[in-house]
């Protein structure tokens, strides 16, 4: 498997960090405010799903924004690969150029008062300007987007009138309609039940076997360590473990992170496990 997104020695938060100008050069500190992130260094690779998870205020939803390139980079780089193979820095690719590699679903939405079929469409932003009308490409893409997600008979409804859980599916449409290479979601399952989040996760699956990359953040840890590719756990805005679910599971790294007792489950004959988690006794 080839990389395609990169972050190297990656320190980032929210605002500009600046230098004082009176210090002695090599002696500057920087001054505002403090990192979320601290030297982060990992790699997403093509035709994978990988979870990002630990607890809250570890710097989660911070990372996936750096990696869109939505944050400045204080310290260290992001690099994505271009169509032609050539690894450069995000800030070298244009908004437009970044949306047709990534795609991002936030975790928190403003629900518009319009159809989901035209928020679909609006996925499609990366190959349009404001002067011109949609294509036939773009409904084709915006209908095969909502089948995928099985959204297509609900296209001609307002966003306003479904379920939590339908409107989180309808925005995931969208950003598959971006037809990007990178899938980054912020908790993508919050909202569904669990039925909807096992199919969510199928889904996801299938389009990293058909080369899509896929970074998610999720709370629900068996489902991070049982259905992804790799797990990067994060704790105070710095790299604890990165790898495979089980690596981690047996690791104890989970345990002293979240400070609970893992409780591992054979699935018998599949090979698979399965988790569950107590707090520690004293």
């Amino acid at each position: 498997m080839s990389d395609i997104l990169i972050a190297r020695n990656l320190t980032t938060g929210y605002g500009r960090r600046k230098s004082s100008r009176f210090a002695p050069e090599g002696m500057r500190k920087k001054k505002g405010p403090a990192p979320v992130l601290t030297d982060v260094s990992f790699s997403l690779q093509k035709g994978t799903v990988t979870a990002i998870t630990g607890p809250n205020g570890s710097g989660k939803s911070t990372l996936l924004k750096a990696l869109c390139g939505f944050l400045p980079v204080w310290q260290g780089e992001i690099a994505l690969f271009d169509d032609s193979g050539n690894c450069k820095p995000i800030t070298a690719f244009t908004a437009k150029e970044r949306a047709r590699k990534i795609a991002y679903v936030s975790q928190q939405h403003q629900i518009p008062d319009i159809e989901v079929g035209r928020l679909v469409l609006q996925g499609r932003f990366p190959y349009t300007t404001i002067f011109s009308a949609y294509t036939e490409s773009d409904y084709n893409a915006a209908r095969a987007a909502m089948e995928k997600m099985g959204m297509y008979h609900l296209a001609g409804r307002k966003m306003r009138e479904l379920s939590g859980g339908q409107q989180q599916k309808a925005y995931l449409a969208m950003a598959l309609a971006q037809q990007s290479d990178v899938l980054i979601l912020d908790e993508p399952l919050t909202f569904l039940d669990i039925r909807q989040q096992l199919e969510l996760m199928e889904t996801l699956k299938a389009l990293a076997s058909e080369g899509k990359t896929i970074c998610l953040v999720i709370h629900d840890l068996n489902t991070a360590l049982t259905q992804t590719d790799s797990v990067l756990l994060l704790n105070e805005g710095r790299i604890v473990s990165q790898g495979p679910g089980k690596k981690l599971a047996e690791h104890g790294c989970i345990e002293q992170v979240f400070g609970v007792t893992l409780h591992a489950r054979s699935l018998g004959e599949s090979g698979g496990q399965s988790y569950t988690f107590s707090l520690e006794t004293q």
